[in-house]
C-alpha cells in the first residue's frame, strides 16, 4: 500500500512541477552570420517539431542538478531556418564557425557549428519544458535524509526556458537555461586559402590562449591511441575505413595549458587555410572528446601524403572537420566583454531596422530608449530593463520644464544630467553588463546619444548604422538630387553660422537637406531667400519611415512657411530646397 501511494504522489508531483517549469519564459534571438535572423518567444518555439531527450545534469563540480525529460526544437532545425550563410571568404565551408550562446544571467557557452551539423539533431536542443524522472523509491532506507533530501529538491526546481541541453555531455555545464541569444560567428573569414601542390608541415603549433604556446614536432611523449575511422564526406561521399594512429587531441591541448572555459574555441588549420574549429565542450565534457586524436600514422605507415600531422574527429557523421597536415592550433575565446552599443533602429517603422542592429540588440543586457522605441522594438528587446530615455534631458525637453532658467543654466543642467545618465551606464557595465542606447534613424549623424562618445572610450563604444530618414526621403522624392554634383547636409545652426556656404550653394544649384528645422521654417526662409529665387524647389518630408503617417509636401521656396504652417507635424521632418528636386531619375544616365 505504501509503495501505491508513493507511486501517485510522484506521479501527480511530476505533472505539477512540468507546470512550474514552464512558468518562466526569456524570448530567444538567432542572429550573426544568418540571412534570416530569428526572434522567437516558447510559443513560437512550440510550432516546430519537437522531441524528447533526457538529461542527467552531473557537473564538472560533482554538483547535481536533477535528471529530466526535455522536450524542445533541434538547435539544428532552427539554425536550418536562420540559414547560415558567410558573406566573402576565401573558405566557403562553413567547418570553421562558431557559435555563442548566452543566457539572461551573463553566462556564455561556445558550441562549434560541426557539432550541431555533424552530429545528429538530437544531440543539442533547445528545450521548451521538462517533466523530472522521479525515483521508484524513497532513498530512506540506503541514505540519511541530509543526503538525499537536496537531491530530490532538484527535481521540482524552477526552470528558466529556453534551455540549452547537450544530451550527450558527461557534464551538463555547457545545457544553460533561459537562453537569450545565440549568434552566429566567423572567427577569420579574412585568412586565406591557397592551392598546394604538395600539402605537408613537418610540425605544428598550439597558440592563443594558453598557458604556453607550445611547437609540436613528434608525438612521442604523448600516450598513443589507434581508432579506426570512416570516410563520408559532403563532396565525394564515401571512401572507406583506414585505420590512424596518433595522440588524444585532448592531450596535446593540455599540455599548452587550456583554462577551464565554457567560451573557448579551438581552430585547427593547415598551410592551405583548411581549417576546422572545435569547442571547448565537445572536447572536455563530451565523450567523444576523448576519442578525437592527432595521428601520424595511417594504416601501418607515417603520414606523408596530407601529412604529417592529421586530426581526425571520428565520430563526426561527416569527415569534413578532418585537417591534413596539421600547421595550427589557436586557442580562441568567444567571450563577450561588455559594450556599449549604440544602435540606430531605422527611421519609422520596424520592418527598416538592420539584420546587424537586431544581432547587436541581442548582445545586449539593458538598455537605453524612449519609451515609443521600447514598445516598437519590444520583440527584439526580450524583456530586459531599460535604464532611461535618453531624451529626457534633450535642449527641448528642458528648455519646456523649466521655462525660467537661462540659456546657460540650461546647459549646465543639461551637461551634469548628461553626466548622471553615463555614470548610471558605465556602473552597468562595470558590473559586466552590455548597454544598448537604440536611437532614432542613423545615430552617426546628428543624434541625441552623441555625448557618449565622449564619455566612453573606444574599446568599450561600438556604433551599429542606421537608415536615416534622409534615405527614407530621398526614396519618397524620387528625384536626382545630385544632379549637379553635391547634396549638403545641414542644421538650422549650420544654415545660420555658414552664410558663405548657403551662398555658394544657390550659385551652384546643389540641393539642401535641412535636419531639426522644421520649427525654425520662418527663419530659415528669410536666410535663405536672400540667396535663392523664391520659386526654387522646396520640399517637406514628414515622419519618414513611418508608413502610415509619412507625408509630402511640393512647394517653392516662397510657399514652404505656409505649407508647413497648414501641417499639423511641428518637429519630425525634413527641408529639402533646389533645383535637383525637379529633376526625375533617368535611367542608364552617366553622372
Amino acid at each position: 500500500m505504501k509503495k501505491t501511494v508513493v507511486f501517485v504522489w510522484v506521479v501527480a508531483l511530476s505533472f505539477l512541477v512540468a507546470d512550474q517549469l514552464t512558468a518562466l519564459e526569456a524570448p530567444l534571438s538567432i542572429t550573426g552570420l544568418v540571412k534570416q535572423p530569428l526572434n522567437l518567444t516558447l510559443s513560437d518555439l512550440g510550432q516546430y517539431q519537437t522531441i524528447t531527450v533526457q538529461l542527467n545534469e552531473v557537473m564538472t563540480d560533482h554538483g547535481y542538478r536533477g535528471s529530466f525529460h526535455f522536450k524542445g526544437v533541434p538547435l539544428r532545425t532552427l539554425l536550418d531556418v536562420a540559414y547560415i550563410e558567410k558573406e566573402e571568404s576565401d573558405f566557403h565551408k562553413r567547418v570553421d564557425l562558431g557559435l555563442l550562446v548566452r543566457n539572461g544571467q551573463g553566462k556564455q557557452v561556445a558550441l562549434s557549428w560541426g557539432e550541431v551539423f555533424y552530429r545528429n539533431r538530437g544531440e543539442i536542443v533547445i528545450a521548451t519544458s521538462a517533466v523530472p524522472i522521479m525515483p521508484h523509491h524513497d532513498c530512506i532506507q540506503c541514505h540519511e535524509p541530509e543526503v538525499y533530501q537536496p537531491r530530490l529538491d532538484q527535481l521540482h526546481r524552477t526552470i528558466r526556458f529556453p534551455k540549452l541541453v547537450i544530451s550527450n555531455d558527461t557534464y551538463a555545464d555547457r545545457s544553460i537555461e533561459g537562453i537569450t541569444s545565440i549568434e552566429v560567428v566567423d572567427l577569420r573569414p579574412k585568412m586565406p586559402t591557397k592551392k598546394m601542390d604538395k600539402l605537408f608541415s613537418p610540425e605544428f603549433a598550439v597558440t592563443g590562449r594558453v598557458q604556453k604556446e607550445v611547437l609540436i614536432k613528434d608525438l612521442a611523449s604523448y600516450p598513443r591511441r589507434e581508432i579506426d575511422v570512416r570516410h563520408l564526406g559532403e563532396g565525394k561521399g564515401y571512401h572507406g575505413i583506414d585505420r590512424f594512429e596518433g595522440a588524444c587531441f585532448k592531450a596535446v591541448l593540455e599540455k599548452a595549458g587550456i583554462e577551464d572555459d565554457l567560451t573557448l574555441v579551438f581552430l585547427v588549420s593547415a598551410p592551405d587555410g583548411y581549417r576546422s574549429l572545435f569547442s571547448y565542450g565537445e572536447i572536455f565534457l563530451n565523450p567523444n572528446g576523448e576519442r578525437m586524436i592527432i595521428a601520424n600514422r595511417m594504416n601501418d605507415e607515417a603520414l606523408e601524403k596530407g601529412g604529417k600531422f592529421f586530426l581526425v574527429p571520428p565520430d563526426d557523421l561527416m569527415a569534413d572537420r578532418d585537417v591534413k597536415s596539421v600547421q595550427n592550433i589557436e586557442v580562441i575565446s568567444l567571450r563577450q566583454t561588455p559594450k556599449l552599443y549604440v544602435i540606430g533602429i531605422g527611421s519609422g517603422d520596424t520592418n527598416l531596422v538592420t539584420l546587424e542592429a537586431v544581432s547587436k540588440m541581442s548582445r545586449a543586457d539593458m538598455f537605453v530608449c524612449p519609451p515609443d522605441i521600447r514598445d516598437r522594438f519590444a520583440k527584439y528587446m526580450g524583456g530586459k530593463p531599460v535604464l532611461f530615455n535618453l531624451y529626457d534631458f534633450a535642449p527641448p525637453v528642458l528648455k519646456r520644464e523649466n521655462p525660467g532658467l537661462s540659456t546657460d543654466e540650461l546647459a549646465e543642467l543639461g551637461d551634469k544630467k548628461r553626466t548622471l545618465a553615463a555614470g548610471i551606464i558605465r556602473e552597468a557595465i562595470d558590473k559586466d553588463k552590455s548597454v544598448a542606447i537604440l536611437d532614432y534613424g542613423d545615430p552617426t549623424i546628428w543624434s541625441g546619444s552623441s555625448y557618449v562618445r565622449e564619455l566612453f572610450g573606444d574599446d568599450i563604444l561600438e556604433m551599429v548604422p542606421g537608415l536615416s530618414s534622409f534615405n527614407v526621403s530621398n526614396a519618397l522624392l524620387k528625384r536626382k538630387l545630385g544632379c549637379n554634383g553635391s547634396i549638403v547636409l545641414t542644421t538650422p545652426r549650420g544654415v545660420r553660422e555658414n552664410i558663405g556656404m548657403i551662398r555658394a550653394l544657390a550659385t551652384s544649384g546643389e540641393t539642401l537637406c535641412i535636419f531639426m528645422g522644421i520649427r525654425e521654417i520662418p527663419a530659415l526662409v528669410g536666410i535663405l531667400s536672400r540667396y535663392y529665387s523664391g520659386n526654387t524647389p522646396s520640399r517637406l518630408v514628414y515622419k519618414a519611415g513611418y508608413s502610415a503617417s509619412e507625408h509630402l509636401i511640393t512647394t517653392t521656396l516662397d510657399g514652404l512657411e505656409n505649407a508647413a504652417g497648414e501641417y499639423h507635424e511641428k518637429y519630425l521632418g525634413l527641408i529639402y530646397v533646389g533645383p535637383c528636386l525637379s529633376v526625375a531619375e533617368k535611367r542608364n544616365e552617366r553622372l
